[in-house]
């Protein structure tokens, strides 16, 4: 059936495609960096204005706007000022990555909860929008326990369901339309605001920002463990990191045979998931296998959040680093994936060895892995789910900026004022760059849209 929205009769000709890229405006009065969930925040809120939500701290089992507000809400076309904004995404296109992810390691239901989503105007909207479109392809938490600490939602959208209602939100905003398929290269201030070198198909275009947001993902650059940086020429060709995966999800499709996969978090067990079947996997996890529904504590999420956050931005930024380490405590699974790896484990299919890392690695024709408890491992193909490194001073996008008007950084993250903003320079950031001030869920959806909102404050929205 045809989408809502679009008038019936004749169907046209396909549009001829473009002779060369689309150029970018010369000037704009915001420009994001990145088209994935965080950057998507940004543009809702940007595109809402006023009638954007105020408090962004989720409500438990309730709402704050009227259902029929929202149904509203979801029905209305918006449309940008010209100029008012551009992003630019390497992939060019909204939540690639995110598909992408979500793709290759075969995820069918978000560890976050229903109220978790790009949209500004009320945490309803998507299980509003799930309704109106009979949509039931949610996952009930009945194991979570419900105390003082939790109340709930203890319902979790599928993947396709929260691509399906982004999809909706992009609709809405006429958001495709200002989007560009591109990679920030550099940034530096000028007469009129920021000046962004983007790389546009191997040429580089200009454009003048009022204001950039960086939103990009966790994923741009890779954490390698500390033996990948002894590995030889031949075994550096075949190494793969999990985020390669995610460029390339045919790559994961073709592994096959015995695997090592490195990590202790949901990436390395996902792939676990996918790739044990397949032949065998030994999974190396340097501490403890631990259990975790979200990836918080769960008081982060509870009844106790907002005091939490309260006290969490009267500490000193230097104790907030290790607040924020303590409470994501590392990798995690969720229970329902344990189960999985249960099943695997009994059927001969996987071996999960805690408290092990690896200290050599050779590669000719396969794999030879020595480990710290001295047993040797055999291998067609070896994955490291470790993670993401962050580091501001050595990011070539902020390079010239940090140049400029340098900030100070603690621990690789730079220090932000309360509104996310690069110290006077007009450029914020969102995501885990942003974590020394909005806290441990800075990278999740929760930080995505209490980040959008603290920058359109600043912005005037």
């Amino acid at each position: 059936p045809p989408e809502a929205g679009l008038s019936a009769g004749r169907l046209r000709a396909p549009m001829a495609p473009p002779s060369g890229p689309r150029p970018l405006p010369e000037a704009v009065e915001v420009l994001i960096i990145g088209a994935g969930p965080h950057g998507l925040a940004m543009a809702s809120r940007l595109m809402l204005g006023h009638e954007a939500m105020e408090d962004v701290i989720a409500p438990q089992e309730s709402y704050i706007r009227r259902p029929s507000d929202v149904r509203a809400h979801l029905k209305k076309t918006r449309k940008l000022k010209p100029d008012q904004l551009a992003v630019i995404d390497s992939s060019g296109a909204w939540m690639t990555r995110w598909r992408n992810q979500f793709q290759a390691l075969g995820i069918e239901y978000l560890r976050s909860n229903e109220m978790m989503h790009p949209d500004a105007f009320d945490h309803s909207t998507l299980p509003v929008w799930a309704a109106q479109n009979k949509r039931n392809d949610f996952l009930f938490l009945d194991k979570l326990p419900k105390n003082q600490v939790y109340h709930g939602p203890f319902t979790l959208p599928s993947n396709k369901m929260m691509l399906d209602f982004c999809k909706h939100l992009v609709r809405l905003g006429r958001l495709e339309q200002v989007l560009w398929h591109g990679q920030a290269a550099s940034m530096y201030q000028s007469e009129s605001g920021m000046t962004v070198e983007v790389n546009i198909d191997g040429s580089i275009q200009k454009v003048v920002a009022q204001h950039v947001v960086v939103a990009r993902g966790p994923t741009w650059r890779r954490q390698w463990p500390a033996f990948y940086h002894t590995l030889e020429k031949a075994a550096l060709a075949e190494i793969r990191h999990a985020w390669d995966l995610f460029d390339a999800p045919g790559q994961l499709r073709g592994l096959s045979g015995v695997g090592v996969i490195i990590g202790g978090g949901l990436t390395s067990a996902h792939l676990c998931a996918q790739l044990a079947p397949r032949g065998r996997v030994d999974l190396l996890i340097r501490r403890d296998l631990r259990l975790k529904q979200y990836d918080l504590e769960l008081s982060w999420m509870g009844t106790g959040r907002r005091q939490n956050r309260r006290e969490y931005e009267r500490t000193p930024l230097d104790e907030r680093a290790a607040i924020n380490k303590g409470v994501r405590d590392g990798g995690s699974i969720t229970p329902e994936l344990h189960a999985r790896m249960v099943e695997l484990e009994d059927q001969g299919l996987l071996k999960v060895h805690e408290f092990t890392e690896v200290v050599t690695a050779s590669f000719d024709g396969g794999w030879t892995i020595v480990l710290s408890d001295d047993e040797v491992l055999a291998a067609d193909y070896l994955i490291c789910a470790s993670g993401t490194s962050v580091d501001v001073s050595t990011d070539p996008l902020f390079a010239e900026l940090q140049k400029a008007q340098p900030v100070k950084v603690l621990g690789g993250l730079p220090v932000l004022t309360e509104s996310l903003q690069w110290g006077d320079a007009p450029v914020y950031v969102m995501g885990n760059m942003a974590a020394l001030e909005l806290g441990p869920d800075a990278v999740n959806m929760n930080g995505a849209v209490r980040g959008a909102l603290r920058i359109s404050r600043a912005l005037g929205g």
